[in-house]
């Protein structure tokens, strides 16, 4: 008699690691703290929403969500992104590595898993976000509806490049303390950069010294180099689209998918070369 083992597959094995790995999130008090965070956040906006008619008068001429979708979608890239960092260094740093290599596992399996796993949270979190704004009419009765809430549309895609760009940092770090270091500097000095840049392109010329010209003149020539690979760039575009009340575009969209799929890419190459522990 000949025992017959069945391999999963490539596929497969993804799947068994996502379903694992999710059943802990969702067990997990993190992830209903967030959601939590997130219904607070659109109480708060819609308190003060509130306030301002109640104490002056105000005409709504844009949409009322959209500084809110913005807020929650960018907070929500940034801290599954940061939980992302952390998340093969984890396994490397506590050698757990090792047991899914010698089953084994392919690397680009194990990084599938678990972004998949953030990308299923943030799809929930964002339908409790949605669900709340419907339920709860944060901004006052009558004025928002199910119509008002889809104006999210594609805002949740810009937020996948700082997911990924997480996962690729924690394929490098040796320890969990390492991945959160490294994660928060890039993540803070791309973000000096977009703010740095947006501030001196709004300064009238005739105003700035000659300083912040040439400053302005530098940021001005390295961002359409920076901005296409930047995770952070990917949410800048948001708040562009509220100073300058445009839509996002399918082509935007589109560059923030690549982006992330180059970065998940980098990632699994990484994660191989750097292997289980050193």
């Amino acid at each position: 008699m000949t025992l017959a083992l069945n391999p999963p597959g490539y596929p497969g094995i993804a799947w068994l690691l996502f379903r694992r790995e999710v059943a802990a999130k969702l067990s997990s008090v993190w992830f209903y703290v967030v959601a939590t965070t997130v219904c607070l956040m659109a109480w708060v906006y819609g308190a003060g929403f509130q306030n301002s008619f109640t104490t002056e008068s105000v005409l709504v001429t844009t949409d009322p969500l959209m500084a809110l979708n913005i807020l929650v979608v960018a907070f929500l890239g940034l801290v599954l992104g940061l939980r992302l960092s952390c998340s093969l260094a984890w396994e490397r740093e506590h050698r757990t590595l090792e047991v899914l290599m010698v089953g084994p596992v392919p690397w680009g399996a194990v990084v599938l898993a678990k972004f998949g796993v953030e990308l299923c949270i943030l799809v929930l979190i964002m339908a409790i976000y949605w669900a709340y704004l419907i339920t709860a009419q944060p901004l006052g009765a009558g004025v928002i509806g199910v119509a008002d809430t889809t104006s999210v549309g594609l805002m949740p895609l810009f937020a996948l490049p700082v997911l990924a760009l997480g996962l690729l940092i924690s394929a490098w770090a040796r320890s969990v303390r390492g991945a959160v270091v490294i994660y928060l500097v890039l993540v803070g000095l791309l973000s000096v950069f977009e703010v740095a840049q947006a501030v001196l392109a709004a300064q009238p010329v005739d105003q700035m010294s000659l300083v912040a010209l040439y400053a302005r003149a530098i940021l001005s020539a390295a961002a359409p180099f920076v901005r296409p690979v930047s995770a952070v760039g990917q949410l800048a575009l948001l708040a562009e689209g509220v100073t300058t009340q445009t839509a996002l575009t399918g082509p935007q969209a589109f560059g923030a998918l690549l982006l992330t799929v180059a970065t998940l890419m980098a990632a699994t190459a990484l994660a191989r070369l750097r292997g289980a522990q050193e």
